[in-house]
Formats: structure tokens, C-alpha cells, sequence
């Protein structure tokens, strides 16, 4: 609970976020690859619930071999040098300062992500060495990247499977013979409709569906029901698809 208290006061406060942008005035860094958002033999994670915990294996600070007692570490607290994002194997939840969980903030994501990408934004970087630019570059796709996945309902419910181990691979969910005639109806009535009007009708039928998939996934992510999340999910990234499909529809 300290990591995250400390982390929460060090980054998103107003007068030590300014203490920090004073402090990134030093150089040097190892090329880093693209980031990579979670490895399970050096994390693990609460699946569902709460805050992700962590397991360290003696993550230090690449350029003065400071250990890393914060998650995450923007700049090491030692000599003031960006960090990783990969070393760290950061979660998109755990990036924001969020817990993991469905429902969450949007508007406080958004706020978090401001001022993240303020922060570790490439211009900043561009009297650096070039290895200090390859870092803020990593740290800035990643926050994109988090930032898109985690502000769409479908994309963050995916994520959160992705976090527990799971997919909604085809073959490892099972529709029942209803929904599978249902969604030959959706696409014919895609097919048939020939007006503004009924397209719009229509698209705001699929955006019901949405609303209505997304209200049940957050009890069944809540509820740790993790089979239910699957299949919702499925069906809710059908009807995404379908939406997609009625919006770039040409109706004469």
C-alpha cells in the first residue's frame, strides 16, 4: 500500500509533479525494445480485483543500479534518469494508477494520462542522448497504447482476460444456438437497410445491445466470473464489429 501512496503523491501531485519535471536534467541508457506489458514469471496479478500485486526480482535503475521501490518508476529517484517501462513489465492499470477492475474513472484516466504524456513526451527528450530518447519514445507509445485500451469498454474488458491468462479465442467458447441466429438476423437487417433513417434506428438498436452487454460484463467481472466475461465479451465484439459495419454503410 506504500508503493502505491508514494506513487500517487510523487507523479499526480500538482507540487511535486513540478519538482520532478526540475529533475530530468541527466543523461544516459541502454537501447530498449518494445514494450512489453506483462510477463508472468516476474508479475503477478490479482486477476479481476483490486490493485495488481507485485513480485520484484531486483529491478534496478539501469544507469546507477539504484533498486526500483516504486511501481512505476518514471525516473529513478537515485540520479533522476528515465526508466524503463519494459524492465518494469508495467500493466496498463498499474501504469495509470488505477485498480483493476471494469468500472473505473475515465475522467480520472484521462486526467492521469495528461499528465503522463506531458511528462515523458519525446520533445522533452530532445537534447538528450539517444538512448534516453528511445526510452521516452517506449514509455510514450505505451501510454498511448494503455490509454486507448482502457478508455474503450470492449478493449479494456479484453485486456482485463489478457491479465487472468484468458482469451475469446473461438474454440474456447461455446454460443449457444440462439445468439448464433441472431446474429445472421443482425447482418441481414445491415444488408437490408436502405434508408438514413432506418440505419440510424438501426445503429441505435446495436448501441442499446452494446450499452446493455457492457452493464452485465461489469457484474461478471465484479463477481469474478470469468467464464461469463468470455462469452459477453464475444457478443460484444460482435455487435462492435456490426456497429462498424453500420457506420461505414453508403445509403443512397
Amino acid at each position: 500500500m506504500f508503493v502505491m501512496r508514494y506513487w500517487r503523491t510523487s507523479i499526480f501531485g500538482n507540487s511535486l509533479l513540478r519538482t520532478v519535471r526540475q529533475n530530468i536534467h541527466h543523461s544516459g541508457v541502454n537501447q530498449l525494445s518494445e514494450p512489453s506489458c506483462l510477463q508472468k514469471d516476474n508479475i503477478r496479478y490479482n486477476k479481476f480485483k483490486g490493485h495488481p500485486y507485485v513480485t520484484y526480482d531486483g529491478v534496478k535503475c539501469w544507469n546507477c543500479q539504484t533498486i526500483l521501490d516504486i511501481r512505476p518508476c518514471l525516473f529513478c529517484k537515485n540520479c533522476s534518469i528515465i526508466q524503463s517501462p519494459e524492465d518494469q513489465n508495467l500493466n496498463y492499470f498499474e501504469l495509470f494508477n488505477i485498480n483493476v477492475q471494469y468500472d473505473i474513472d475515465t475522467v480520472q484516466l484521462t486526467t492521469n494520462f495528461r499528465k503522463l504524456q506531458n511528462l515523458m513526451h519525446p520533445d522533452r527528450f530532445s537534447n538528450k542522448t539517444e538512448e534516453e530518447q528511445l526510452l521516452s519514445e517506449s514509455f510514450s507509445s505505451l501510454l498511448n497504447k494503455s490509454y486507448t485500451t482502457l478508455l474503450n469498454p470492449l478493449l479494456r474488458g479484453l485486456y482485463m482476460l489478457h491479465l487472468g491468462g484468458l482469451s475469446i479465442d473461438e474454440d474456447s467458447i461455446t454460443m449457444d444456438t440462439t445468439f448464433l441466429y441472431e446474429i445472421m438476423d443482425w447482418n441481414e437487417k445491415v444488408e437490408e437497410v436502405n434508408t438514413k433513417e432506418s440505419l440510424a434506428s438501426l445503429k441505435k438498436d446495436v448501441d442499446d445491445m452494446l450499452v446493455d452487454l457492457y452493464t452485465e460484463l461489469s457484474k461478471a467481472f465484479s463477481e469474478n466470473n470469468k467464464n461469463q466475461a468470455k462469452l459477453l465479451l464475444s457478443k460484444a465484439k460482435f455487435f462492435s464489429t456490426l456497429l462498424e459495419k453500420i457506420k461505414d454503410k453508403d445509403v443512397l
